[in-house]
């Protein structure tokens, strides 16, 4: 028998994500010490646990280990099984030959072999294939488990949303009845009164209440809460809904129009509640027709007055060797724009003609829309697969951090274009839908929303919002001629507090453009 003096190092290992683990950290301890203890001369020097995934080097307990061997702190790395240093074959080599360079020896309880014979090392490699094919085969087992639990409308994700809770029976959701009116009234609060993610955010933690994690309420998590579809009765599982066992606890006419609301502040500024700027413009697309750039709104000062201008950003920035355009003043700019909107949406006539034009052009590219819906459909189901691929082949330690990051990162960025144009297509009108419109009356409705936005009668951003329904483009050619493209939008919606439009169809669902100098 050797009685070589050892000093020896004992590592052990469970992961939160082995159910059932045969050993725990103190049994897979006490085999060890009762190991060494029955070796002559074997001297335990230092014991390593941790409790995380095999799947990863990117361990506490493991990366002092490492930086013990390469010091040459003991002798002998002990561990129960191989799987418990990594489940990863690459991995393993490599942590192996690293021990070997510091002159460090390796051994398994459970598995004896000499790793300094070629035959020893032949079995750690297989059994090195075996401990990856194994988690493999876990996670496998794990994914194919969870998505039938969502195909049958169970709950598989972790923490439970805000306005649900544990099921007595279960882990499935039932409704907290404080926590749904909250959720309602916040709803309510973001459509029917326009208030902003911030707003809601500062209201909710004002009054006491937290995230279903017990954390403050941000723009992010108000924004999460209004775009989750497990309100309406689904579940989710890697990017698809399912139809859940868990009532809804919203109206789905509410929902989908908090997320109309969410996509229209997410294309236009003006929307959003945020935008409290005095230049009413700014909100718009208001270009320079020189060089591109958007203007901005600016301000001069002397002693005693202050000026407002609408400046192009490349001269403001590079000055007007880069750009020679005009600055605006903003009052001429703002009267001559909202001037002529008025006469614009007052020729009913015009307005008639642009309605019949944007209903032959809806009705000739209902088809292509049609068609479009399809593609993105079919485009979005492929990217989830691939999505998925790219999950379990890092998981499985196939690719890189690094590269994983970046192909998903890419893959979700398509998701998210995709989900956005489904969505406006998805908020167009059917034509077959469309009632008679009393041109008159919108014009008069008009008239005097744009008379309190000229009387500032009305706070910047809910004209703001009004404007962003009526002009597609302001583009400036020079301080004489600044033209502007309006459109008929889908349906007019005046500013809160203005008369309520009662029984007034959706003008049209395309953007009819007219486009005219000022």
């Amino acid at each position: 028998m050797d009685q070589t003096p050892r000093r020896v190092a004992l590592y052990t290992r469970i992961s939160t994500d082995e159910a059932n683990q045969p050993y725990s950290l103190g049994a897979q301890r006490d085999r060890l010490e009762a190991y060494v203890a029955a070796q002559p001369g074997w001297t335990i020097v230092a014991r390593y646990e941790d409790r995380a995934s095999g799947k990863s080097l990117e361990r506490s307990s493991l990366a002092i280990a490492r930086q013990a061997a390469a010091t040459g702190t003991y002798d002998l790395l002990l561990v129960f099984r191989v799987d418990r240093l990594s489940r990863n074959l690459v991995q393993l080599a490599a942590l192996i030959e690293e021990l070997e360079a510091a002159g460090i020896a390796f051994q398994s309880l459970s598995e004896p072999f000499d790793t300094t014979t070629p035959a020893g090392r032949m079995m750690l490699q297989m059994l090195g294939v075996f401990a990856e094919f194994e988690r493999a085969s876990i996670i496998e087992r794990i994914n194919a488990g969870m998505e039938r639990k969502a195909r049958r409308g169970e709950w598989t994700v972790g923490s439970y949303p805000y306005g649900y809770r544990r099921g007595p029976d279960g882990p499935g959701l039932t409704p907290d009845p404080s926590a749904v009116q909250v959720l309602r009234e916040v709803y309510d609060r973001y459509v029917t009164h326009k208030l902003g993610s911030g707003p809601i955010a500062a209201w909710l933690n004002a009054r006491g209440l937290r995230t279903s994690r017990g954390g403050m309420w941000t723009r992010s998590s108000v924004l999460k809460l209004l775009g989750n579809r497990v309100y309406l009765g689904e579940v989710p599982f890697r990017g698809v809904w399912h139809p859940g066992l868990h009532p809804a606890i919203l109206d789905a006419d509410l929902f989908e129009a908090a997320q109309r609301l969410r996509a229209g502040r997410a294309r236009s500024p003006a929307q959003r509640r945020t935008n409290p700027s005095p230049f009413l413009l700014s909100g718009l697309k208001l270009v320079c027709d020189r060089c591109g750039s958007p203007l901005v709104g600016t301000t001069a000062h002397n002693r005693s007055r202050r000026y407002d201008y609408y400046t192009c950003t490349t001269r403001s920035r590079y000055g007007r060797a880069a750009c020679d355009q005009d600055r605006l003043r903003r009052d001429q700019l703002e009267a001559a724009v909202l001037g002529q909107l008025a006469e614009v949406y007052a020729n009913t006539t015009l307005l008639r003609r642009a309605i019949d034009e944007a209903d032959g052009q809806w009705r000739s590219q209902h088809d292509a829309r049609r068609g479009r819906n399809a593609a993105l459909a079919v485009e979005r189901v492929d990217l989830e697969r691939r999505l998925q691929r790219y999950l379990v082949a890092f998981e499985q330690g196939r690719l890189r951090p690094e590269t994983a990051q970046t192909r998903i990162d890419t893959i979700e960025a398509w998701l998210a274009a995709i989900a956005t144009e489904e969505t406006q297509l998805a908020t167009q009108a059917d034509p077959g839908d469309w009632g008679p419109v009393d041109l008159d009356f919108v014009s008069a409705i008009l008239g005097v929303s744009l008379d309190a936005i000229l009387a500032e009668s009305l706070p910047p951003e809910r004209s703001k919002a009004l404007l962003a329904q009526l002009i597609e483009e302001v583009r400036v050619v020079s301080a004489a001629d600044v033209r502007v493209t309006y459109r008929v939008p889908p349906e007019v919606r005046l500013p809160d507090g203005m008369v309520e439009m009662r029984g007034l169809e959706p003008l049209t669902p395309s953007l009819q453009r007219r486009c005219s100098p000022s």
